[in-house]
């Protein structure tokens, strides 16, 4: 059975990542601020979430950082 996890970013949904193969998550965005990832794996949802936050970020030039870290 697949699992699901939904992504957001304050309030705003972005996507969802399914478990896709042994250990890995694919990033489905259903916002097109984040079509640069869509379709990609993950290691976790968090991971996902961090990206989907930088890209979010990136593309409505806000200067955010991810949360839980420095890491780009």
């Amino acid at each position: 059975m697949r699992r699901s996890h939904p992504i957001a970013v304050r309030g705003r949904f972005l996507g969802v990542v399914v478990t896709h193969a042994a250990a890995d998550w694919r990033f489905i965005a259903t916002d097109p601020v984040v079509e640069d990832i869509d379709n990609r794996t993950f290691s976790s949802p968090a991971e996902a979430e961090r990206v989907a936050h930088l890209v979010l970020a990136r593309n409505s030039g806000g200067g955010a950082r991810a949360p839980g870290g420095n890491r780009p």
